[in-house]
């Protein structure tokens, strides 16, 4: 019996101090140190053990498959990532792995090179190479090279190479190469590049649709522009609104509002309304012009190149064909006989 315990106290301590470094040189061989104290893959590990379900405590990351639970790195991983991090990831630096999933910090960075959800914050930035959906917040940026949905707040920018759906404020601005929707604050701009922007669009100086349509509420305190497509909604701008393709709804420009096409709604330009054709109600410091001018319109002058039907007022009135009413010091009606082409104060002329 004494043999025998003394085998089995002999054979618990050998057990007990042996298995962590056969764990290590196993662990060694293959993917670099690492102490692996769990059973199952549940419990502890400490250095490179590939997969965890519990608490992954290491240095420097490296050769990561998957850990669910808690990974907590304070350098910023080695070559190659790879992996997934379910729960919580934390790193001094920089936590890193293919998928990010649940709550990560970092004071550098949080970096997921296919995917990021959840809650992720970095000191400098939050990056994934994939999608990132939650709430991501930046000490500078929150950068995808895929589509943002959720919340995210940049120091100094918000981008995504994708379309972005949610809440975005960027300290310079909110970039979209994709479609951008939601609520979006931009310090300097708010810019989609090749999609639509719809919701509430608010840059500091500019806010710019490179080739979609903007629709919702869209305000740049210098310009809000359409470039190649057609602006719906509320449309502010402290000097211009420019919508390509047109402008439909409520516009009030500082200076300008301009299209190619048509410009629809009640607008206002602080000197000028300029489009192919105007309807409903338009007012202008100085100039309100197009080729056809449908409804009210109100300006020092109201220079419908082809037609104007409704009421035009101002100091000079002028289109080759009415269907309405002039009144102004001087109004011109290129369809009246003479001596009506030319009036003062009144023209008007009805079929």
């Amino acid at each position: 019996m004494r043999a025998t315990g003394a085998t089995l106290l002999l054979s618990l301590v050998l057990l007990i101090h042996v298995s962590p470094v056969e764990a290590q040189r196993r662990t060694s061989a293959r993917e670099g140190w690492g102490i692996n104290l769990t059973v199952d893959d549940y419990g502890l590990a400490i250095g490179n053990v590939p997969r965890v379900n519990g608490l992954r405590i290491n240095l420097r990351d490296s050769y990561l498959e998957a850990v669910n639970g808690i990974n907590l790195t304070l350098w910023r991983p080695a070559e190659p990532v790879g992996g997934e991090i379910n729960g919580i990831a934390l790193g001094l630096v920089a936590p890193q792995a293919d998928y990010i999933r649940g709550i990560s910090a970092g004071l550098g960075a949080v970096v997921a090179e296919a995917g990021l959800c959840g809650l992720s914050v970095g000191g400098l930035a939050v990056v994934s190479n994939g999608s990132a959906r939650g709430v991501n917040v930046g000490g500078l940026a929150v950068v995808s090279n895929g589509s943002i949905q959720g919340a995210s707040l940049g120091g100094l920018a918000v981008v995504a190479q994708g379309s972005n759906t949610g809440l975005s404020f960027g300290g310079l601005a909110v970039v979209s190469d994709g479609s951008l929707h939601g609520l979006n604050l931009g310090g300097l701009a708010v810019v989609s590049g090749s999609g639509d922007m719809g919701g509430i669009n608010v840059g500091g100086l500019a806010t710019v649709a490179g080739s979609g349509d903007m629709m919702g509420i869209n305000v740049g305190g210098l310009a809000t522009v359409a470039g190649e497509g057609e602006i719906h909604g509320i449309n502010l701008a402290g000097l211009a609104v420019v919508g390509v393709e047109g402008i439909r709804g409520l516009t009030l420009a500082g200076l300008a509002a301009v299209s190619e096409k048509t410009i629809e709604g009640f607008t206002f330009g602080g000197y000028k309304i300029e489009a192919e054709e105007v309807r409903w109600a338009s007012v202008a410091a100085w100039r309100v012009e197009a080729e056809e001018i449908r409804g009210l319109s109100i300006a020092a002058w109201n220079d419908a190149k082809r037609l104007q039907v409704g009421l035009s007022i101002g100091l000079y009135n002028s289109t080759d064909e009415l269907h309405g009413i002039q009144l102004g010091l001087l109004n011109r009606a290129g369809n009246n006989r003479s001596p009506f082409r030319y009036l003062p104060l009144l023209n008007a002329h009805f079929d």
